[in-house]
């Protein structure tokens, strides 16, 4: 890869160090003259942004704001923050943290300790009691949990700092393979990745060491309003046809350039090359030592300034005017893409989901703006407007004229549908998944259904789909859950590669289903749910083939 025209600084810092340097870099360019507006810092995804968004607030900096409290609702971030509040007081145990921690690692209890937990206060104390009354399989299981939360504990108290508590968190505790499992189910980097997530809290944890003031340092600074007279904070994927006369690229680590979900390294080799190529007169590009992207190899061997080892800040330094800027090298693909796609209105199911068709304008998780391209039988494919093709899951979240939504079925599946009635119809071909989209992938050489798990997941699935006002179809298809009850997967990973469990429905009811499997495999012959839920009684049925809408 052949660096820009315009001067480029390739800056390697040790790890945790990577926000620090970028704030040095800014502070130069604002020491230099520059206006906080004229000045970029482009990352590949949204969360790399959120270390620098905080530095600069702390700073008091102007800056763009694309991350707002709503990001600590992240599922890595949110059971991070979980395990430091717990870990912190033992003695004052929040129900909801218990809940939230319990199955990240994947420990298959807690259907087990719910019933137990009493209704007053917990402690420690309280949940030690709670595990001599478990059987001894589930008692296994909750202690380690408890130890877990002991060790945390002794950490802290003997004085570590975030950054330690954190990497305990990820590594000796197992969340970070927990994501990681989520991860996995993800077939393209839309948005940022729940590994993403952890590596920029572990970045935050470098500027601000105490871990009892880290939340509440964390949302004061997120609620600073943007400036858009300040720093510009964007993905690359948001910045396309733009310049700026300085830019800064943060991330450029292994895991971002190129995205650890990608599997296109041209396509990402492309992206990158869109950041760097957004300055009109100098680009800095941060990278950490130890993970250093293959791009920015690539550049220093074309003959790009490469800085090893920490900088002091304010030494990051100007460098002289570019004698050209450099184009957008995706304008022609993008606009070749464009002129094939008609410009489509769009159109819903009853439910609210997205009538899947070709040509619509949507917005993915992260911001990425793009439209479909086509509606194949077992995946979305959406072209976006700075970047490549992804393939997405039906059922996974959109967002499309301002409005929250999901991908459903395309026009030729919407026509067999009731009239009125986001449910399908009852024509055997179709609830077969023939031409369902979301039945896709259901092997006729999948293993013979376990009836008792298949009943026990229906139980469950009744009592989702009450607890959250939505058609039991909608939590997930009968034949689906035949398969999983056939297959009886024991990991997350596992889980995700059966048809029908895509990333949401994984992180959302992953852990669920898998405690669900647990029990039967640990005693087949005991029903696992509630016997007074009658699977029978569930709307989800047609009366006419047993098979799901």
């Amino acid at each position: 890869m052949s660096p820009p025209a315009t001067p480029l600084t390739v800056h390697r810092v040790a790890a945790g160090e990577s926000t620090q340097r970028t704030l040095a870099i800014i502070g130069d360019r604002l020491d230099a003259g520059a206006d906080p507006a004229r000045i970029a810092v482009l990352a590949r995804v949204a969360s790399a942004l959120l270390p620098v968004q905080v530095a600069l607030a702390d700073a008091g900096i102007g800056h763009t704001a694309p991350l707002d409290p709503h990001v600590l609702r992240r599922t890595g971030v949110r059971t991070a923050l979980a395990y430091l509040r717990l870990g912190l007081d033992l003695e004052r145990i929040r129900r909801e943290d218990l809940l939230e921690t319990l199955n990240r690692p994947a420990r298959k209890v807690k259907s087990a300790v719910l019933p137990l937990l009493p209704n007053r206060r917990l402690t420690i104390d309280t949940l030690e009691r709670v595990a001599d009354a478990l059987s001894p399989t589930h008692q296994e299981r909750f202690v380690g949990y408890l130890d877990d939360l002991r060790h945390l504990e002794a950490r802290i108290t003997h004085g570590a700092d975030t950054a330690t508590c954190l990497a305990t968190i990820r590594q000796r505790i197992g969340l970070g393979e927990a994501v990681d499992a989520l991860d996995a189910s993800r077939s393209r980097p839309e948005g940022s990745s729940h590994g993403d997530d952890l590596d920029a809290l572990e970045q935050l944890a470098h500027l601000q060491p105490r871990p009892e003031e880290l939340e509440a340092w964390l949302g004061e600074r997120l609620r600073v309003p943007g400036d858009d007279a300040g720093v510009t904070l964007a993905t690359v994927h948001r910045v396309k046809g733009r310049e700026w006369p300085h830019v800064v690229v943060i991330g450029a680590t292994t895991g971002l350039f190129p995205h650890r979900l990608a599997e296109d390294d041209e396509e990402e080799r492309r992206v990158f090359h869109v950041a760097i190529t957004r300055c009109q007169r100098t680009v800095d590009v941060v990278a950490e030592t130890g993970r250093v992207s293959p791009f920015v190899d690539e550049l220093t061997a074309a003959g790009a300034d490469d800085r090893p080892g920490p900088t002091p800040p304010g030494t990051a330094g100007t460098t002289r005017p570019a004698s050209a800027s450099t184009s957008d090298t995706t304008g022609t693909t993008d606009a070749a893409s464009d002129r094939t796609l008609p410009h489509v209105p769009a159109r819903f199911h009853p439910d609210g989901a997205l009538v899947t068709t070709a040509g619509v304008a949507v917005a993915l998780p992260g911001g990425f703006d793009g439209r479909v391209q086509r509606a194949a039988s077992d995946h979305v494919a959406v072209r976006l407007l700075a970047g490549p093709t992804v393939r997405l899951g039906y059922g996974s979240p959109v967002t499309v004229d301002e409005r929250t939504s999901s991908f459903g079925p395309p026009p030729v599946a919407a026509s067999a549908t009731r009239s009125g009635d986001s449910r399908p119809s009852t024509d055997r071909t179709t609830a077969r998944g023939s031409h369902d989209p979301q039945l896709t992938g259901v092997d006729a050489e999948d293993p013979p259904v376990d009836d008792r798990l298949f009943e026990a997941l229906r139980r469950w699935r009744a009592g989702v789909a009450g607890d959250t006002g939505v058609p039991p179809y909608v939590v997930f298809h009968d034949r689906h859950l035949q398969v999983i009850a056939g297959r009886k997967p024991t990991s997350l990973k596992q889980l995700g590669d059966c048809p029908g469990v895509g990333p949401t429905k994984l992180e959302r009811y992953g852990d669920d289903l898998l405690e669900i499997i647990a029990e039967h495999l640990d005693d087949p012959d005991t029903d696992l749910d509630d016997p007074d839920t009658d699977p029978d009684d569930d709307p989800d049925t047609d009366p006419d083939d047993g098979t799901t809408g």
